[in-house]
């Protein structure tokens, strides 16, 4: 059961699309990065059933279920858990074919149209997503479509929108999930600290020991103090993510990512979650250009709206071809015209030495909660001539 209800906050976490920072952190524990005790600063949460067992068990789920009908929407949503923890392109195209051959059945069924609405959000194609959710509309209540519209607002650029979402589920159902959400849409509008002190609120709420559960809410955390800047802390919450499931793709790159920044070698990691899954993220920091470079456009071509981000940054970093980077960056901005879509095709504009689409675009992310988005924008404006703004922003931004 609680793998059910953890779907629906699968499809609002963040997919973890920025790179952590660059920068020594002394607070680099020693040891294995996985080591069975979590590290001294992050949140001890109940000892959980394996994570790989778990992962199993809803592989056979998902085997058993397939061709029964009635089964669909259990079926839908846990290849939506799948897909989250393995990021396999598979499970997120049959995830939405399902959704669409239910609607085509039961055009009334109001599970079918959240199914649809879930599926189309979390491969980001926001536009249907939004069509989906006014079919839904009329046969739910509000409190069956407000969370959906809340998790759009977000990933489309006004998490203010759904803050009052957020606020009254934290509240009427303080489950860790709800609090971690509203944790996730105060670091959204740049209230970092507000949103990491509600972790202890989410540790008093939880009362289940799923894996798959305690993996999300760790990941999530991690990306918060990430976002801050403290790494180390960051890198010990995706260790611990990675820890109760050793599957989750997004928890062993950004554990690998972060173990580089604070001066670790992740290559022992890479190499054993590269044994079980040929993900183009893992690929790419293992330094497997080439096999990164056939997967990413595999992924692109069939779900190009949930993958160009991710490949433009692939291609900015080790696939060394910016000119494709600041392609896919233009297809993920016309998708989500947000402050973060917006920044990567500054930094892909600038990679492909083409000033103008950067200053095309930087206007609203001058204005960015995100330093690390302002810092960006600065170097545009600095690339377009206008030394003005540019002066004005480093002044805000305490680097002149």
């Amino acid at each position: 059961m609680t793998r059910l209800l953890v779907a629906a906050a699968l499809i609002a976490a963040c997919r973890g699309d920025g790179k952590p920072k660059q920068m020594k952190d002394d607070a680099a524990p020693s040891g294995a990065a996985s080591s069975v005790s979590a590290p001294a600063e992050v949140p001890k949460l109940p000892s959980s059933p394996e994570g790989e067992a778990e992962l199993k068990a809803i592989g056979q789920d998902i085997e058993r279920m397939r061709g029964d009908k009635l089964q669909r929407p259990a079926l839908v949503n846990l290849l939506l858990v799948r897909a989250s923890i393995t990021g396999a392109l598979e499970d997120y195209v049959e995830m939405v074919a399902i959704s669409k051959a239910w609607i085509a059945d039961s055009p009334k069924d109001a599970g079918a149209w959240k199914a649809r609405v879930q599926a189309l959000a979390r491969v980001h194609r926001f536009a249907d997503a939004r069509a989906a959710l006014e079919k839904l509309k009329p046969l739910v209540p509000v409190s069956g479509w407000n969370d959906l519209a809340a998790t759009l607002d977000e990933a489309t650029g006004s998490p203010e929108k759904a803050t009052p979402v957020r606020e009254e589920l934290a509240k009427v159902l303080p489950r860790p999930e709800m609090i971690t959400q509203l944790a996730g849409n105060l670091a959204l509008r740049g209230r970092i600290a507000d949103a990491i002190a509600l972790i202890p609120k989410a540790i008093a709420g939880v009362h289940d020991n799923s894996p798959v559960l305690f993996a999300w809410l760790y990941f999530q955390w991690g990306r918060l103090y990430e976002q801050k800047g403290e790494l180390a802390r960051a890198r010990d919450h995706y260790a611990e993510a990675r820890r109760r499931l050793p599957g989750h793709v997004e928890a062993t790159a950004h554990l690998a990512a972060t173990m580089t920044a604070t001066g670790q070698d992740p290559s022992g990691i890479l190499a054993e979650a590269l044994a079980e899954n040929r993900h183009p993220e893992l690929l790419a920091l293992a330094g497997k250009t080439e096999e990164a470079k056939q997967a990413w456009e595999r992924y692109v071509v069939a779900l190009p709206e949930a993958f160009s981000d991710h490949a433009a940054r692939f291609y900015l970093a080790g696939g060394k071809d910016p000119v494709r980077a600041l392609a896919l960056a233009q297809v993920n901005v016309k998708n989500r015209d947000t402050t973060e879509a917006r920044s990567l095709v500054i930094e892909a504009a600038l990679a492909a030495n083409a000033p103008a689409e950067a200053c095309s675009v930087v206007d609203p992310v001058i204005a960015s909660p995100q330093r690390a988005q302002q810092f960006i924008a600065w170097r545009a404006l600095t690339a377009c001539g206008r030394k003005a703004d540019a002066d004005k922003l480093a002044a805000t931004l305490g680097i002149r």
